[in-house]
């Protein structure tokens, strides 16, 4: 009798090497090539950007297969040896961790996985869960990994999701220059606009698709469906060998991380968060040339932090004003102190108060601009020298640089979860399971890509 089975796998890397994505690839293609049938694509889930003690972006990887009863041992064993291969035990924050869930998947893992997207959740909160739903937990080291590894299985990709194809290196290039050719970059960017999104920042010119580290990934492409990325990375120039290829559903893009709206008294340190309040204060520019603005609801006041890398995000936050309404999406870091900034991922100015500015009076006689006499001495005209009272000044509304709207950084300085604008009103609802018919379509695919040389 066949079941849903699922492998929740995380923290197999460490800042010196390694990656997630890589031992669910490689145990995902064993996996497949034992005949053993996958519900969906392999799933690289995103959680809070702004946990401290992550590696790079915080993803965990969930597999989905239809396995029979007498075959779930035989697949566990594979899983756990393939972290044990690709997992440096030595490294001293990695702490790599197996779940796995047979079944359907339940409303409490579910409800645990949405947490892990914006909260930080305790690893003892996570065993209660695993107990709670009967979820198997293998800990190779530590025990840290488990909240991953179990978000990964609860995701849900119900309401958005998209793709990413990632190629990675083999053994004897990693920790060298990839050599990916920028200009084919750019024109494969240029190609499918629209079809994928943040392969190179348009300020910069850079090149966003390759990461900088020691890890086996090469390059990865995200975008809207396995098709589109696939044929994206065929239009590249590649002058590195491949070992292999995958692609991945994934939350990147989604927004999923901004999803929990909270008012500024309930802020606690490393959560990702939406606030809506009142600008207090006009924006300053600190050392480093961040600009820092105040916010107020009814329930208390918090620093906003626009830092420089966010670009035209940046200036806008610089044109806000007292009393202007916004709502500021994203992740609260403490201060030492004890006060908390929210360092601001999106920005949506949803209204604008006039800015008034006060300037000496006209003349009554002749029209001339008066000049002030002094301090609390009131004006005189410079032509025909007529004095004017010092409550004579007149209001003037200064055009607004900025309007009502939705305002990001450029994609350099994106988080992975980031939904860019070009996504703006796009959402792929699709029940789980539902790309089955394709699935032996792309695994042929992926099996024959040839790179561009």
């Amino acid at each position: 009798m066949l079941t849903e089975f699922h492998i929740g796998i995380d923290d197999t890397d460490s800042t010196l090497g390694g990656c997630t994505t890589y031992t669910a690839t490689l145990l995902f293609q064993e996996l497949v090539s034992k005949g053993f049938k996958p519900l969906d694509f392999p799933w690289l889930v995103r959680l809070n950007p702004n946990v401290p003690w992550k590696t790079r972006g915080n993803g965990a990887l969930s597999l989905h297969f239809s396995i029979g009863e007498e075959q779930l041992e035989e697949v566990k064993k594979i899983a756990i040896a393939s972290v044990e291969r690709t997992t440096d035990l030595a490294q001293q924050a990695t702490d790599p961790a197996v779940v796995f869930f047979t079944g359907r998947v339940s409303n409490p893992l579910r409800e645990f996985s949405a947490r892990a997207l914006h909260d930080i959740l305790s690893v003892r909160e996570a065993r209660q869960i695993a107990e709670s739903v009967d979820a198997e937990v293998h800990l190779l080291k530590g025990s840290r990994g488990l909240v991953g590894a179990l978000a990964s299985v609860g995701a849900d990709f119900d309401h958005d999701h998209t793709f990413e194809i990632i190629a990675y290196r083999t053994s004897e290039t990693i920790g060298t220059t990839r050599r990916v050719s920028l200009d084919s970059v750019r024109q494969m960017d240029t190609l499918f606009r629209g079809l994928t999104f943040n392969n190179v920042d348009p300020e910069t010119g850079r090149a966003l698709i390759c990461p900088h580290g020691p890890d086996p990934v090469l390059l990865g492409i995200r975008g809207e469906d396995p098709t589109s990325v696939t044929r994206a990375l065929n239009k590249l120039e590649i002058d590195e060998p491949i070992e292999r290829i995958m692609i991945f559903k994934t939350n990147q893009g989604t927004d999923a991380h901004l999803s929990c709206q909270r008012r500024i008294g309930a802020l606690r340190p490393y959560q990702s968060t939406t606030v809506t309040g009142i600008v207090n204060n006009v924006p300053r520019i600190v050392r480093g040339g961040h600009v820092i603005f105040r916010i107020h609801d009814a329930t208390g006041s918090v620093d906003c932090a626009a830092y420089h890398t966010t670009g035209s995000l940046r200036e806008t936050s610089l044109q806000l004003f007292p009393e202007d309404s916004v709502t500021v999406s994203g992740g609260i870091r403490p201060r030492p102190s004890g006060e908390l900034t929210l360092n601001v991922e999106k920005l949506e100015v949803t209204s604008l108060v006039d800015k008034i500015r006060l300037e000496n009076p006209p003349c009554t006689n002749c029209g001339t601009r008066c000049e002030s006499m002094g301090r609390g001495q009131g004006f005189r005209c410079r032509k025909c020298k007529a004095r004017f009272p010092r409550n004579s000044r007149v209001e003037k509304v200064e055009h607004r640089r900025i309007r009502v709207g939705v305002y990001l950084p450029p994609p350099r300085a994106h988080r992975h979860l980031t939904k860019p604008a070009s996504r703006n009103g796009i959402r792929r609802p699709t029940p789980f399971g539902t790309n089955n018919s394709s699935m032996d379509e792309i695994l042929e695919s992926l099996a024959s890509i040839s790179i561009a040389s």
